[in-house]
């Protein structure tokens, strides 16, 4: 697939690393900033739409806490990020202030994006402000969340953001040029990769490794962050931030690495099924099953389920796996897993027995409730 792609993006997030907005000091790059508010005011239109994730609220929460490394401490983040948020979001405000858009700060936690609700409340916040020519600045809410339900950086969050806003395109700008063949700092020789057809796992663990103390990815998670992106359709380019040319990049030119987004598109709530970060459970069916779900198009009934791992409720967001543990698909169950252990591998007419009641769904997971995976 070419940058043509890219040339007709017109819901663009872009991811802004903490290196990128950050000098070594851990003070703001005002310069960085000022760039990227100039380039984005100027290059939007009544098509093109325009989301900031931005990291860099720690690093700078560290700057005026006065530590010279990230902490492990979790209360010592949180406070970091707290102190760090109003001093990023002023960066902004300051820079958006020459133009006629307004910045809007959003702050999203782990369970905004597992919740339904809160998803479309998100969704719709983000549409609203788009029609007051508003530019919503996203960033992780580091300040009242914990270290194990926390997305772990903010690419991640940029990926769900874009599934979330049928995005065309997720722009992550990095402190390097791309993602090369090899690691640049020991290999002379290394290149940068123009266009990533797919992300296997050969890609992904060639980039393994952390980025910068102060920041929590590295070219690992933004690898993982395109996957999930791309899956869903949603196209990513991943370019270095401190010298990106906006104009030229929406115009199909060669800079950074393109990943090749997927051609079958997930829209509506089967996005939020297949991409939300939190999966309550899993059930193992059997070849039967299988071939009943991925070749014949049909629900999921309990003859086919072999086990059920996990404990969920009625509802609970579950992944479908066959018997070789890979998974097929994913969906919304219809019963709880104390249930299912009762009456998995049974024919639906034996429910009602089983379970001691009179209504019940044939059903384990439905036809409409369910997201195909391979």
């Amino acid at each position: 697939m070419s940058r043509e792609y890219v040339k007709n993006a017109h819901r663009v997030v872009i991811k802004i690393g903490t290196r990128v907005l950050t000098e070594n000091d851990n003070t703001i790059a005002v310069s960085v900033v000022r760039s990227i508010v100039r380039q984005i005011s100027e290059l939007i239109d009544n098509e093109r739409k325009f989301i900031v994730v931005s990291s860099g609220a720690i690093a700078l929460g560290l700057n005026r806490m006065g530590l010279k490394t990230r902490p492990g401490e979790i209360n010592l983040l949180q406070a970091a990020a707290s102190l760090g948020q109003s001093g990023l979001m002023h960066a902004y405000e300051a820079e958006f202030r020459k133009s006629k858009y307004e910045p809007a700060q959003i702050l999203i936690a782990y369970e905004d994006i597992q919740n339904r609700k809160k998803y479309l409340n998100i969704r719709n916040t983000i549409f609203t402000l788009w029609s007051f020519k508003s530019i919503p600045i996203v960033n992780e809410n580091d300040s009242v969340t914990y270290a194990e339900i926390r997305f772990g950086d903010n690419d991640l969050l940029a990926a769900h953001l874009a599934i979330m806003i049928d995005a065309d395109l997720l722009l992550i700008l990095t402190d390097i040029d791309g993602v090369y063949d090899k690691n640049p700092n020991l290999e002379p020789g290394a290149r940068i990769i123009k266009e990533i057809p797919k992300i296997d796992n050969e890609v992904k663990n060639a980039a393994k490794g952390k980025g910068s103390h102060f920041s929590s990815g590295g070219m690992e998670s933004k690898l993982k962050a395109a996957e999930i992106a791309t899956k869903s359709g949603v196209g990513v380019v991943i370019a270095n931030g401190k010298k990106v040319n906006l104009k030229e990049l929406l115009e199909g030119k060669e800079l950074g690495t393109f990943c090749v987004p997927s051609t079958k598109r997930i829209r509506g709530k089967k996005k939020w099924i297949a991409f939300n970060p939190n999966v309550e459970g899993r059930i193992i069916i059997d070849r039967g099953g299988e071939a009943a779900i991925v070749k014949e198009k049909k629900s999921l009934l309990p003859v086919g389920i072999r086990e059920v791992i996990g404990r969920f409720d009625v509802g609970g967001n579950v992944t479908i796996q066959n018997e070789d543990f890979t998974d097929i698909a994913r969906g919304l169950t219809n019963f709880s897993s104390e249930e299912l252990n009762l009456i998995k591998g049974l024919n639906t007419k034996k429910i009602p027995e089983v379970l001691g009641v009179d209504t019940y769904f044939e059903e384990v997971v439905h036809r409409d409730n369910m997201v195909i995976l391979i």
